[in-house]
């Protein structure tokens, strides 16, 4: 074997780093990357996790307690009931401030809707949010089996094509 192919897949030249002694690393930049995930699983699940949550809303003085607190957490907070794959975790926050609230079952989350909604809620009507960074309202909703997915400027033009998904479902007529 050459002595400037990676000692892992054989394939792949060794790259050069300053930093090592003879200059060049014992492996390609491939087979690091696949080692350095498999030691940081764990590390890159969570912020993982934790973008997803601030994306969708959640906001939190402590997100690493949150975090482990969702980790421990094996039971819904509001119905008691043991998380399941068809009943998994949520993470239930306030969508007027953003504020954690509770870690709940997928259906308490469902029926958990804010009572006061203010006009300035972009994530106020089902299956309808607003995407920050493209400035735009999506709606999104499977029909038999089929995912639909559709952008708007105003919120008032996604609530305008829902119900009138809904009314065509309802006569039948689905294209």
């Amino acid at each position: 074997m050459d002595m400037d192919h990676c000692v892992e897949c054989q394939v792949c030249h060794m790259f050069y780093d300053v930093t090592m002694n003879s200059g060049y690393k014992n492996k390609c930049k491939n087979c690091y990357k696949k080692e350095w995930v498999q030691n940081n699983k764990e590390k890159t699940k969570k912020s993982d996790r934790i973008s997803q949550w601030k994306s969708n809303g959640l906001i939190s003085d402590n997100y690493d307690q949150v975090y482990q607190l969702y980790l421990d957490s094996t039971h819904c907070d509001k119905c008691g009931c043991q998380y399941t794959k068809q009943n998994c975790k949520h993470m239930d926050h306030c969508h007027t401030t953003g504020k954690f609230r509770a870690i709940v079952c997928c259906l308490c989350n469902a029926n958990m809707l804010d009572r006061t909604k203010p006009t300035t809620n972009k994530s106020g009507h089902k299956n309808i949010y607003y995407d920050k960074r493209e400035k735009k309202y999506k709606y999104q909703k499977k029909y038999y089996g089929k995912l639909l997915r559709k952008q708007f400027k105003t919120l008032s033009q996604a609530l305008c094509w829902k119900y009138i998904m809904l009314l065509r479902l309802k006569a039948g007529h689905y294209n």
